[in-house]
């Protein structure tokens, strides 16, 4: 499990978050906020709301199996925050639907020339 405070810390400050806006979002303090990000501990209720302000599942802090967040991507808008959250099995998933798809394409592809052939006029 990760240092849950130091972590959070890291992770506002490499997105650049406003700690101002995640309080006021999350309903505590700024200066509550801030001795949090410096305990290694945190009530799991206000770690829920914390990661869902800053765009990040609460289990990221206690997922410890290496390479299973693949990527965490994050933007702001003019109409809040878009948050992205991708883990490997995800990826896996989204890789065996594509090779399912394009064989279906080849399928068709077969299909449509052998009709092509069939249609075509002899000379």
């Amino acid at each position: 499990m990760k240092n849950i405070g130091p972590e959070l810390n890291r992770i506002m400050t490499e997105r650049r978050i406003v700690r101002k806006d995640i309080a006021k979002e999350v309903g505590i303090t700024p200066t509550y906020l801030s001795s949090i990000v410096r305990k290694n501990s945190i009530d799991c209720e206000l770690l829920d709301k914390i990661c869902k302000a800053i765009g990040i599942s609460a289990s990221y802090f206690f997922d410890d199996v290496p390479g299973n967040h693949v990527s965490d991507i994050s933007a702001t808008t003019f109409f809040g925050n878009a948050n992205v959250h991708i883990t490997q099995g995800e990826v896996e998933m989204l890789k065996e639907l594509l090779a399912e798809k394009e064989r279906t394409i080849k399928i068709l592809m077969a299909e449509r020339n052998l009709n092509r052939a069939e249609n075509e006029p002899k000379i």
